[in-house]
């Protein structure tokens, strides 16, 4: 049973008016870790998997329809993209569909999984951009504005830990950092190993 959703955006900016370049989604059972890998390196495999499937979304988002709307770039963020790996790069390549059209899809693939919490690295950045597309545009946002839960404090509660992730965890696939579903997926895989060194559900 589906019952944890991640989510991960790329931007131009970190205030919550960003242009939005890429949102990545991973659905998972956090207490079935085989199951939870096992998807992970099908969609880390097979690309197309990636763009919308039952576990994963992958949706590229128009940036100058986005600017016409008056959402916002920073030059400093402008200036960290330049130096990103040309990997994190090219994840941002490919057909980009328009704002509402990503948030449309993205609240849609959310549905398919009615019982999952939606989880965000920080409750702060991602999930507050997006309420605030979503706003931008005249759309219902597909969570409650309650209903924002942190993969940092998951993880931390789970492991005893203070850092916000697993020490030393080695990715079960080949991570490109700042893809957007690359880093949704890693934080699933963190969240559901800390689930199986823990041995308890924390999800609520």
């Amino acid at each position: 049973m589906i019952n944890v959703i991640t989510i991960d955006t790329e931007t131009l900016d970190i205030k919550p008016s960003a242009v939005i370049l890429s949102i990545g989604g991973f659905a998972f059972d956090v207490s079935n870790y085989n199951e939870t890998k096992a998807n992970i390196l099908q969609v880390a495999h097979d690309q197309e998997l990636a763009e919308y499937s039952k576990f994963a979304f992958y949706g590229l988002v128009n940036t100058f329809d986005q600017l016409m709307m008056s959402r916002s770039v920073s030059r400093e963020t402008q200036q960290w993209w330049r130096g990103q790996g040309e990997e994190a790069r090219l994840a941002l390549e490919g057909n980009r569909e328009p704002l509402e059209t990503q948030l449309l899809n993205l609240s849609s693939w959310i549905a398919q999984h009615r019982e999952a919490r939606i989880f965000f690295r920080g409750t702060d950045f991602d999930g507050s951009i997006l309420e605030h597309a979503y706003r931008m545009c005249g759309m219902e946002c597909p969570w409650k504005y309650n209903g924002k839960r942190d993969v940092r404090t998951y993880i931390d509660a789970m492991n005893h830990g203070i850092l916000g992730h697993l020490k030393d965890h080695q990715p079960c696939f080949t991570v490109i950092k700042h893809n957007a579903l690359h880093d949704a997926m890693n934080d699933a895989e963190q969240m559901a190993v800390a689930y199986q060194l823990n041995g308890r559900v924390v999800v609520a």
